[in-house]
């Protein structure tokens, strides 16, 4: 599946779902949250994407769970593929508790309640939710208050700079990984940003496309690293700023 494809496979899966007013984004994660039995919200991250953050209502609301946990919750260890029997279980929990719901992808999705009509609310099922989870969680850093903004952009830049590194970003694993034999390098969001731009950069580094651009600026290597996002910027795929284009 392609990055893009994975970046977007959430969407109109409640039918009938609305966007959600801003202020009562915080009411529909905290009925979701409630509604998950109490192992799946031990690990549980809120704050995925843009929901609440932007100053647009959203259409969807992103929360993550814990793959093991939910194996743990449904028993289903022993299926040929535990996760995805899990996924299903959780989906129906969801119906017999009288909620539409619907498994897709990575996802489970739900339709909650809000005084106006129905948020869908994707369960998005995470191995090492802890790693994977600060990755995508740009609104509590301030990121949504730039309109140029764009989280799916980041990791198009990321693998750009990895390509020209011999290596490759899996964003919703948290892997920085070999091209060749696809070994992992690194996780950490400090060590990436050390290895994808130069020894002294942060995970600040990686937060936007603009700060791993300005990262880059006294790169010797920048030509080569940006040569993958500039042909994706020819076609349309990503949007760089300046001379960075």
């Amino acid at each position: 599946m392609r990055l893009r494809e994975i970046l977007s496979e959430g969407g109109n899966q409640i039918p009938g779902a609305k966007d959600v007013p801003l202020d009562q984004v915080s009411m529909v994660v905290d009925k979701a949250i409630n509604l998950l039995p109490p192992i799946l919200r031990i690990n549980l991250a809120k704050d995925i994407g843009s929901a609440g953050f932007k100053k647009v209502p959203p259409g969807d609301i992103d929360l993550m769970i814990e793959s093991d946990d939910l194996v743990k919750q449904f028993k289903t260890a022993g299926e040929k593929d535990p996760v995805k029997s899990a996924k299903k279980a959780l989906e129906d929990y969801l119906k017999q508790k009288g909620y539409a719901a619907n498994m897709s992808g990575r996802n489970v999705h739900v339709g909650i309640p809000f005084d106006g009509g129905i948020a869908q609310v994707d369960y998005m099922v995470i191995e090492d939710v802890e790693t994977v989870a600060p990755y995508h969680q740009h609104g509590p850093r301030g990121s949504y208050d730039d309109p140029d903004f764009r989280g799916s952009e980041i990791f198009i830049l990321m693998n750009s700079i990895g390509k020209a590194l011999g290596l490759k970003f899996d964003a919703f694993g948290a892997k920085l990984m070999r091209r060749d034999d696809n070994s992992i390098v690194a996780r950490d969001r400090d060590a990436v940003a050390k290895i994808l731009l130069n020894r002294d950069a942060t995970s600040d580094d990686l937060n936007s496309v603009k700060s791993i651009l300005h990262a880059l600026e006294s790169d010797p290597e920048r030509d080569a690293k940006l040569l993958q996002a500039r042909s994706d910027a020819a076609k349309g795929i990503i949007s760089l700023p300046g001379d960075a284009a």
